[in-house]
């Protein structure tokens, strides 16, 4: 798919992130009034379009096929080359 899937889920990730951010913010800082209390409700809105669109995308039987069953590879090679310390790090 050309990078479309990561370019996907690298958005998915980012917008977490973003929101994971603006959380510990307001836990942080909400009594120093540098952050507004608005925070909370565009955080809100913002995870639950993305549990929208997860959800859309995993019961597309196309696209949410890897997501739901993984990718299956084979680390193939020489003896004493790393397979082993690769596979244990991921």
């Amino acid at each position: 798919m050309e990078g479309e899937l990561g370019r996907l889920y690298q958005r998915w990730s980012e917008t977490l992130t973003q929101a994971l951010a603006h959380i510990e913010a307001y836990i942080d800082f909400s009594e120093d009034d540098n952050v507004e209390e608005e925070v909370l409700s565009q955080v809100d809105t913002t995870v639950r379009a993305l549990e929208q669109e997860i959800g859309a995308h995993l019961q597309d039987g196309r696209r949410g096929e890897l997501l739901r069953q993984g990718v299956h590879a084979v680390i193939a090679g020489p003896p004493n080359v790393g397979k082993s310390s690769l596979l244990n790090l991921l």
